[in-house]
């Protein structure tokens, strides 16, 4: 089809060109109407603005065609690109929840188990906020590697999330997954609250990411 347009855009300015040179031939003898020269260049004139206005709209369509299958082609190349992209991102997002899921319940648990030393080992007059500093302390290390992966994990989320070839309701699984272990990844970071809370919320974090990981290798 980009052929034919190139081929009638050749017969458009043929033509136009031609259809000038008749009209100046057919100006030059309109004071002799009955002159077959006139009468002829008048014919041929004519004729050449038909076929200016005909390949004119005949190339027109066939551009017009051109460019929509250029365009349908590039957006079935685009969706198979997304779908290939998806692929790989849906592996990579697997390997590093479950990789960051693991990373986040071994701090968490490390760091009740600290807690708990701490409260058996401490006198009466044990400060809940000093032992949660000393903790966090410890693990400086640790939690700069969780909020490294975090944020990998949200790259991947955001790219996951803006690829068209992707079901919401996939789109939505990924999301839920990131968010809860996000929700466990700062309860592990920024701890607050008390020893038991801190315990109960971290055995219901730790469940929620288990199920996503399931469910993650399911899709």
């Amino acid at each position: 089809m980009e052929t034919l347009a190139t081929l009638l855009e050749l017969v458009f300015l043929v033509s136009f060109i031609v259809a000038i040179v008749y009209g100046i031939k057919w100006f030059k003898n309109r004071n002799d109407k009955e002159n077959d020269l006139f009468k002829k260049n008048k014919k041929r004139f004519w004729i050449s603005i038909a076929v200016v206005v005909i390949s004119f709209i005949l190339g027109g369509m066939a551009q017009s065609s051109a460019d929509d299958a250029q365009e349908q082609e590039a957006t079935a190349q685009q969706e198979k690109k997304d779908k290939s992209n998806y692929e790989d991102d849906k592996e990579e997002f697997a390997n590093e929840y479950f990789a960051l899921g693991h990373k986040v319940e071994t701090l968490s648990s490390k760091e009740g188990e600290e807690w708990n030393d701490a409260i058996e080992n401490s006198d009466e007059d044990f400060d809940v906020d000093s032992a949660i500093d000393t903790i966090q302390n410890n693990h400086t290390d640790e939690i700069d590697d969780v909020d490294s992966k975090l944020s990998d994990l949200h790259d991947l989320d955001q790219k996951i999330q803006k690829n068209d070839s992707v079901d919401d309701s996939d789109k939505e699984k990924f999301h839920n997954a990131y968010l809860d272990v996000k929700h466990f990844a700062n309860h592990a970071t920024n701890i607050s609250g008390s020893y038991n809370d801190f315990m109960d919320e971290h055995n219901d974090l730790d469940r929620k990411v288990a199920d996503h990981i399931e469910e993650l290798q399911d899709l």
